[in-house]
């Protein structure tokens, strides 16, 4: 459809505004997650289903850790690394659309009729402005994400040490 856009500069202006709103919006809230704890092998699951790809987090007991064996534990570990995967994905769906709106304004750009200051190219330059801080938004989530994680485990860690000190 961009490509479109570029080759027939006629189109509407609706339909401009329509693909910059498709390439936004498209497909949110499409997220589901199951999570599962086998008590055979202790291994911990979480697979979230979003925009019908699949993301799985896991996490297994270490042996030494077998003691203090939890299914809380295992499956809080499991939704944080699916969670950073999905994150990551969304990540690369946003360049995929940032990249495709330079493209077209960059082309925009090289028009003999280009206009800087026409609402087509501030209506650009805002989106791919807005995309930018999504990505440093997400590239924040992933950090805090995988900042918890490393701090949950690094408490159980303890904790399970001081019991064990204490016994």
């Amino acid at each position: 459809n961009l490509i479109l856009f570029i080759l027939c500069p006629n189109l509407t202006f609706q339909y401009f505004l329509s693909i910059i709103y498709y390439i936004k919006y498209k497909g949110e809230n499409d997220m589901s997650k199951n999570i599962y704890f086998s008590y055979d092998n202790g291994i911990s699951t979480c697979t979230i289903v979003y925009k019908n790809k699949k993301f799985t987090g896991t996490a297994v007991c270490h042996p030494d850790d077998a003691d203090f064996e939890s299914d809380k534990t295992g499956l809080s570990i499991a939704e944080a690394r699916a969670a950073i995967k999905v994150l990551q994905y969304q990540k690369q769906e946003i360049k995929n659309q940032l990249h495709i709106l330079i493209h077209l304004w960059g082309n925009m750009r090289t028009s003999k009729h280009y206009n800087p200051k026409s609402y087509e190219a501030c209506m650009i330059k805002s989106q791919i402005r807005a995309l930018e801080s999504d990505i440093s938004m997400i590239d924040s989530q992933i950090a805090d994400e995988k900042k918890y994680l490393k701090s949950y485990i690094d408490k159980k860690e303890e904790l399970y040490q001081r019991l064990r000190a204490k016994n």
